[in-house]
């Protein structure tokens, strides 16, 4: 019995240390069908593995790419699929870990529920979101939105990046906050007054914008860039959810624009503008938070340990 606890605290405390030896990659090559990660041996595939890992595996999303729990955390040999990959498969023995990205609405729906109906063993969510409602010709009012909707109920484990009083499900923000990088670019001093964080598919300001604000968006898979434009700047004004975490976590200002309801789940809330016109009482609102790295990094390591602990996941 000694020596079997003796053995789970030497697993965690690898894994610890692998977590904080660990290097950034940005060229994750994709199979067809299964995703090879750094964690997955060369003898493993889906067929002889129950551990299952499933995100948007979408490299023009950097938000989508960089939010999966396996980027960060030693686990023991698995495989990762695209949840928009019908041909990934699922049995009644495995151990599947979903999330992060915001997958709860109606676009994945059909997707969760064929996770749903393949019966894992044990499911987990790990820091995903929710877009119940979503309009991108316009901006969301600041009204009372549905912020969980019914995606998740069926998993195991709710581990939700959405925060809310009061809380319906364990608050566990995305885990791409446990990527090193922003430890460096969280200390760079802001060398611009405002910058433009757009989403790819719904711009709030053009690049040929006459005030000449820079500009960047959502699309590709090199955060390390994301994340140079975002400290660059005192205020960032944004209309993505990573756009608004990501500047939270490096201490800078946001002003968001909301055309999605899950604009409006976040803990550490920006400054809203419902109107799609950013006035000077928007800059004096706009607030820079203290400790959300730290804090953020916390409970994900906390839900890592907890996880692994309960379903042997290391």
């Amino acid at each position: 019995m000694i020596k079997r606890i003796y053995l789970k605290i030497l697993h965690k405390l690898k894994s610890l240390l692998q977590y904080f030896n660990r290097k950034s990659n940005s060229s994750i090559v994709i199979p067809p069908e299964i995703i090879d990660d750094s964690f997955r041996k060369s003898n493993h595939s889906s067929a002889t593995t129950n551990l299952k890992f499933i995100f948007r595996a979408d490299k023009t999303n950097v938000g989508d790419w960089w939010c999966p729990p396996w980027r960060y955390f030693q686990f023991k040999p698995g495989v990762v699929g695209d949840i928009f990959n019908p041909e990934f498969k699922i049995s009644e023995t495995d151990t599947l870990i979903l999330g992060g990205g915001g997958i709860g609405s109606e676009t994945f729906r059909p997707h969760l529920n064929r996770i749903k109906e393949a019966k894992a063993n044990v499911s987990i969510l790990w820091g995903a979101g929710v877009d119940s409602l979503l309009n991108r010709d316009g901006v969301l009012s600041d009204g009372e939105h549905d912020l969980y909707g019914n995606y998740f109920d069926f998993l195991d484990e709710k581990g939700i990046r959405v925060f809310s009083s009061p809380q319906k499900f364990n608050y566990v923000p995305c885990a791409s906050c446990m990527n090193n990088l922003f430890l460096k670019y969280r200390e760079k001093k802001p060398r611009n007054k405002v910058g433009v964080y757009n989403h790819k598919r719904v711009s709030i300001l053009n690049a040929d914008n006459p005030q000449r604000i820079p500009i960047e968006d959502n699309s590709g898979d090199n955060i390390k860039e994301k994340l140079e434009f975002l400290s660059d700047f005192e205020y960032i004004i944004t209309n993505t959810y990573h756009g608004v975490y990501w500047a939270t976590l490096l201490g800078r200002k946001v002003i968001c624009i909301p055309f999605k309801s899950g604009l409006f789940s976040f803990k550490y809330a920006p400054t809203y503008c419902l109107d799609g016109s950013v006035r000077d009482e928007h800059f004096e609102r706009a607030v820079a938070y203290e400790g959300v790295l730290e804090e953020s990094r916390k409970i994900n390591l906390d839900y890592y340990f907890m996880l692994a602990n309960k379903y042997d996941l290391v």
